[in-house]
């Protein structure tokens, strides 16, 4: 029982630590997109 319940919070804590990098890729790549776009105008 101990074993199992092991494995399933270590399997919960790998997902979410998936999560969050996979959230924090986006909002940098929104950041990085959005300082883009402002250079762009910027420069016409």
């Amino acid at each position: 029982m101990n074993k199992s319940s092991s494995k399933g919070i270590k399997l919960t804590t790998v997902i979410f630590a998936v999560f969050v990098l996979a959230l924090s890729a986006i909002l940098s790549n929104t950041s990085v997109a959005e300082n883009m776009e402002v250079k762009t105008e910027q420069a016409n």
